[in-house]
């Protein structure tokens, strides 16, 4: 396995809950909300502050990446609405890590856990991903909390770990293998 993977043109991902697809134009102004919640802003190296031509260029660039076969980055979609962006990226020797963000008015509700399941378990079953890494600013609980009900292992804090904007962050890493993923939809 090299460092791209034979994306399919549109997949679509779902549990009745939510809905894994690509990304739109029509994304923009959702991903213009989600991109300047401060929570967002604070844990994430999206720009600051956030545009319109941010987005446009986002979203330019998850199709330019999705071409490539390096990045699966997959709209999160609930009650037919925009809420935010999973994404599985491929590191080049058979693992990817994973990246999630979702728009304030969807959180607390099992969304985001919902849609990594189903994005973690597609990884492993149709991508032949063999491992997936998770990284989080320390501090970032809800993030922690839906890597912790997938099934990662928080396996450390290393000091330094993430670049946010010019500024190094300690961060929490964390596994995951096919067997441990927690299967199925997060309980409503």
């Amino acid at each position: 396995m090299d460092g791209r993977w034979e994306l399919p043109r549109e997949p679509v991902l779902g549990d009745g809950a939510v809905l894994l697809r690509r990304h739109v134009a029509a994304d923009a102004d959702g991903v213009v909300e989600q991109c300047r919640d401060p929570d967002t802003v604070r844990f994430t190296t999206v720009p600051h502050p956030y545009s319109p031509e941010h987005a446009r260029a986002f979203l330019v660039q998850v199709r330019e990446r999705w071409a490539a076969g390096e990045c699966a980055a997959l709209a999160v979609e609930v009650e037919g609405r925009f809420a935010g962006t999973l994404d599985l990226r491929h590191d080049g020797a058979g693992w990817a890590e994973v990246g999630f963000g979702l728009s304030p008015w969807a959180r607390g509700r099992g969304v985001m856990t919902r849609a990594a399941r189903l994005a973690l378990a597609w990884g492993f079953d149709e991508l032949g991903v063999r491992g997936v890494h998770w990284r989080a600013v320390v501090g970032n609980e809800a993030s922690w909390r839906v890597a912790r009900k997938c099934g990662f292992r928080r396996e450390g804090e290393v000091r330094g770990l993430l670049v946010h904007r010019g500024e190094r962050l300690d961060g929490w890493i964390g596994s995951l293998l096919p067997r441990e993923l927690v299967r199925g939809p997060e309980p409503r």
